[in-house]
């Protein structure tokens, strides 16, 4: 009888690979055999993601066979079964089910809609490959492959010049990341002979520290860049112009926290070296302060949980920086908030998609009212916030919770601000959005058009997210012990000064919004015209990262052309000139020296022929001439006897 779970781990993503290349083939016998197909595989997928969840539940890694891959170098090809693996890839299964069933009606009028799916699948049977890897080798092939697939999604809509111009901004700006990650895959075997994760973290403690050190920031950076912290995350807002559902999916809730997933699987590695840990907390939480901040400004409905998700992301970075081991308690709040955060920001996603898809623009400017045209959809955006915060018993509120415990803990006052900051801006851009777009009169632009709730079944996939916003906060001490962490859970234990503190902030966030947005007791042009025009002026510039990028790139051009034209003009186009001279005068020099040559060779053998006929003379005395006038006087007289002969006949 088949084992299905002996098999589980290796088909859970090589059947959504296997199935990406068949869409074509169903897409042939008509679009609804197509979308029936692409349905069947996410379930699929989810069952085997689902039916692995009973071989990790005690708590310790399930060692299985590899395949050899590469023998000359120790490398197997093999799946890594344990509790954050099998976790990771049920929710990517899970999400990835749901925005398919989103995307059959928001994807039902579109071009290409083959390629669209062939990527989506492909994708996520790469992303739960990426997870399941038991070697640094197999997961950074998978780390790529995830890479392409954004890079082909963000391009989707490949007649729109910005569409082409943001997918190529992704692909670049991510792959300094892999460059660096790659390093120090490169560092890890070097030194231990094998990439597997099971002698790697075993043996990781015989690597010197420098070196130790020296990978463990190359592992950092590589994965800051792919979740889109500082200094390089501007490619995630950009990746907006993707579709919506993509965006849910790869943007979101899953390709984003492949950085979190590679911090969390490395933590055991590198939670020794101090300078990995500290730069953990404060790249976390300048990001998350940052990003939020820039989500209160952008009028882009899709901007805001675009710059959330890289701030939400800083929570989770920080928790993991203040961790001391993977079995602390903000070790668990970094993966606990990240499961939170992929349903409601996934929600939050695909609510904003159903705005889109009805009113056809992205700019909250253009909205307003919305809350009597779309009642579900503001629901949805109700539970999004509350959510998001952190409000009891949403998931949220617990991870929040235990991430700020854990840096007060620290003592860094300094820290704690930042992070308590940063939930203030939280509440303060959500509620924003709310009021943008749900609340007042409706502008000019909705006039013209005939609001309507989205189709029902983007609603439908949507609200699956929503039971999930709701309910997961419930099973935050099941996934604990799942994670095998010592936590329990408890409403009451969290109603403590930490919880004060953090009802504060969320009055601080959100009185500014109340009184500016939807009382507008002081207009917001007033405030961006006023005494805070450079703090406007900078949140519209995004800080001006990009525009440092893009300097750094002209100079880099510049330069490049500066060489190039030295190169080229000074040195290249010299150089047959050059070449040409030096052969024409080498040829002369070396006709001269032959010529000399020649001439010095005849001149010595003919005073050679007369140094040595002078010799003869001597040595002969005078007797040759004699002897040579014997023989012509011969010759001469046999020659008249011949011709006297030949007469007479």
């Amino acid at each position: 009888m088949l084992n299905l779970q002996e098999y589980s781990s290796w088909l859970v993503w090589l059947f959504p690979i296997f199935s990406s290349f068949i869409v074509p083939l169903f897409a042939k016998l008509g679009q609804k055999a197509r979308s029936l197909f692409v349905i069947f595989s996410g379930a699929i997928t989810l069952m085997f993601a689902f039916s692995l969840i009973p071989a990790v539940y005690s708590g310790s890694p399930v060692i299985q066979p590899g395949i050899d891959w590469i023998p000359i170098a120790n490398i197997k090809l093999g799946v890594y079964l344990d509790p954050l693996s099998v976790l990771f890839a049920n929710l990517i299964a899970f999400i990835g089910l749901v925005v398919l069933l989103y995307s059959l009606s928001y994807m039902a009028h579109e071009e290409g809609q083959t390629r669209y799916y062939f990527f989506m699948l492909f994708f996520i049977g790469s992303m739960i490959g990426l997870v399941m890897a038991d070697n640094f080798l197999q997961l950074f092939i998978f780390w790529e492959l995830v890479g392409l697939c954004s890079y082909a999604l963000v391009s989707f809509w490949y007649k729109k010049p910005e569409a082409v111009k943001a997918g190529i901004k992704v692909f670049l700006m991510t792959k300094i990341g892999d460059i660096s990650l790659l390093a120090g895959i490169f560092l890890i075997y070097a030194n231990l002979h094998s990439l597997s994760y099971m002698q790697v973290f075993e043996q990781s403690k015989t690597i010197a520290m420098p070196i130790l050190t020296v990978i463990s920031m190359l592992f950092l950076f590589g994965a800051t860049v792919k979740s889109a912290q500082l200094p390089l995350h501007t490619w995630l807002y950009s990746a907006m112009e993707a579709p919506t559902s993509v965006s849910c999916l790869l943007h979101s809730s899953t390709m984003v926290k492949a950085g979190v997933y590679l911090i969390a699987r490395t933590h055991a590695m590198f939670h020794g070296v101090p300078i990995w840990l500290n730069s953990l907390v404060w790249i976390g939480a300048i990001t998350a302060l940052i990003a939020a901040a820039l989500a209160l400004h952008t009028p882009d409905i899709k901007g805001v949980p675009a710059y959330s998700t890289i701030s939400q992301i800083g929570f989770m970075i920080v928790a993991l920086g203040v961790a001391k081991s993977p079995a602390s308690p903000s070790w668990f709040a970094s993966i606990f908030h990240m499961i939170s955060h992929a349903f409601f920001q996934g929600l939050g996603f695909l609510a904003i998609g159903g705005i889109i898809h009805q009113l056809g623009t992205r700019d909250m400017r253009k909205m307003g009212g919305l809350r009597s045209d779309m009642p579900f959809t503001f629901v949805l955006f109700i539970i999004v916030i509350l959510a998001r915060v952190g409000i009891p018993p949403f998931s949220s509120f617990f991870s929040k919770e235990i991430i700020a415990r854990s840096v007060m803990s620290t003592g860094n006052i300094f820290l704690a601000f930042l992070i308590y900051f940063a939930t203030s801006v939280t509440f303060a851009y959500s509620y924003r959005l709310v009021v943008l777009t749900f609340t007042g009169e409706k502008s000019k632009y909705l006039e013209k058009i005939n609001v309507q709730e989205p189709p029902r079944l983007m609603l439908m996939s949507s609200s699956i997210l929503a039971v999930g916003c709701v309910i997961l906060g419930f099973f935050g001490g099941i996934i604990g012990e799942f994670l095998n962490v010592n936590f329990t859970f408890n409403l009451a234990d969290f109603l403590n000064v930490e919880s004060l503190f953090f009802a504060i902030t969320l009055i601080i966030g959100g009185l500014p919004v109340y009184l500016i947005y939807q009382r507008r007791i002081v207009p917001p042009e007033r405030i961006r015209s006023g005494t805070l025009a450079f703090l406007d002026r900078a949140l519209e510039n995004g800080f001006f990262f990009d525009s440092f990028y893009g300097a750094i790139s002209r100079g880099f051009i510049k330069m490049s052309n500066i060489v190039l034209g030295v190169l080229e003009l000074g040195i290249m186009e010299q150089i047959p000139y050059i070449v040409a001279t030096g052969s024409v005068r080498l040829a002369r020099f070396l006709l001269y020296r032959f010529d000399k040559g020649l001439d010095e060779l005849t001149h010595l053998t003919a005073r050679a022929i007369e140094y040595h006929g002078l010799r003869i003379k001597r040595t002969h005395g005078g007797a040759l001439p004699q002897f040579v006038t014997a023989a012509i006087l011969g010759f001469l007289f046999l020659s008249i006897l011949l011709i006297l002969t030949m007469s007479s006949v």
